[in-house]
């Protein structure tokens, strides 16, 4: 009888091992990537913690190889739930590859696509019934926030003759140029400020150094630097360190929250960051677990954002920075966040306690 009780209990164990939901996780980039290794990190607590079987596949940071490397792990294995970060330029390309394995329900994180991409694809449900959702936040509108806060945190130094702002952005590309465009129309509402130059650092650290150096050469009167991300702006930041000991002082802002920014921002050497967007991954999986559940609502294929993102400077950092260490996130219950777990609630709040 006992036997006959233990080989039950293995058999539903066995039962619910095979039925447990399988989340195939698209990195865009690469396993040692400063910023996407955070959004995996915690997609995979997520991913435990609302019982999913998380496997990742690498981008490489690259669309063509992102495309070939998704094609050919479909080919044997096909998730319940696909959670990827379509490239600019090649959004036609990937859902009519998704398009092939209709029982994998698709959810987009960020929208970059091109304009004409977007009429080609259409919103989530629209031309391919499996893209069931998108993850978004408003890049521009990020940017802005960024901005305001670096150019109001050198408002002397633009008094004082330094009214110069030059950016440092990433790759070309609709993330890219969303940003710019962020910093763009935030500065011309700010006179005296304006902008000089940003330039194209392709999300690398050691080039945002060198090209920070020539642009303060060619634009002696810069005060505010503005880059695309967190890595970019810890290059900024050493490339002004000789001439901040010489008593000039900058205001220095990046994208992504990474931990090590955080140190940056206590000791002033980067001024702000704007973040949160690390977590999109596990917002993407508590969705998922939402529609697991009949519960996803319509809004998610509307293509507006889903989350904001949040500022991150010297008053709030020790605030905000226990957040993004990991273990704050190991007795979170993610089903918190979720829509299916909380029926009087109509609309997802994604935020970080705190923010």
């Amino acid at each position: 009888m006992l036997k006959h009780s233990v080989l039950l209990v293995c058999c539903w164990l066995l039962s619910f091992a095979a039925q447990a939901t399988s989340v195939m996780f698209v990195s865009p980039s690469t396993p040692d990537d400063p910023f996407f290794s955070r959004v995996e990190l915690f997609t995979r607590l997520a991913a435990q913690n609302l019982g999913m079987e998380l496997m990742v596949v690498y981008g490489d940071a690259h669309r063509i190889y992102q495309h070939a490397e998704l094609e050919k792990r479909l080919a044997s294995d096909q998730p319940d739930y696909l959670l990827v970060q379509v490239y600019s330029g090649s959004g036609k390309a990937l859902f009519e590859l998704l398009k092939r394995y209709p029982k994998v329900s698709v959810i987009s994180l960020e929208h970059l696509l091109l304009n004409h991409e977007t009429e080609d694809v259409g919103l989530p449900g629209q031309h391919y019934p499996n893209w069931i959702a998108e993850v978004a936040f408003d890049n521009v509108a990020a940017s802005e926030l960024l901005s305001s806060y670096l150019l109001s945190a050198c408002q002397e130094n633009a008094q004082a003759g330094r009214p110069g702002v030059v950016g440092v952005n990433g790759l070309h590309g609709q993330e890219a140029l969303q940003r710019q465009t962020g910093l763009v129309e935030e500065v011309d509402q700010r006179p005296p400020f304006l902008v000089h130059q940003v330039v194209n650092a392709k999300w690398q650290r050691p080039l945002a150094v060198q090209q920070t150096k020539a642009l303060l050469g060619r634009y002696p009167d810069t005060s505010v630097i503005w880059s695309a991300s967190d890595w970019m702006a810890l290059g900024v930041a050493e490339a002004v360190e000789p001439l901040t000991r010489k008593g000039l002082t900058y205001c220095i802002g990046g994208f992504d929250w990474i931990p090590e920014v955080v140190d940056a921002i206590k000791s002033g050497q980067v001024t702000a960051s704007v973040g949160g967007h690390f977590m999109i991954g596990a917002w993407a999986l508590v969705m998922a677990y939402d529609h697991l559940h009949g519960r996803l609502p319509a809004y998610v294929k509307s293509g507006e954002a889903v989350f904001d993102m949040h500022l991150m400077h010297k008053d709030n950092v020790k605030e905000l920075a226990p957040w993004l260490d990991p273990k704050a996130w190991q007795t979170v219950d993610f089903r918190s966040f979720s829509l299916f777990k909380n029926p009087g609630l109509n609309r997802y709040r994604f935020v970080l306690p705190g923010s």
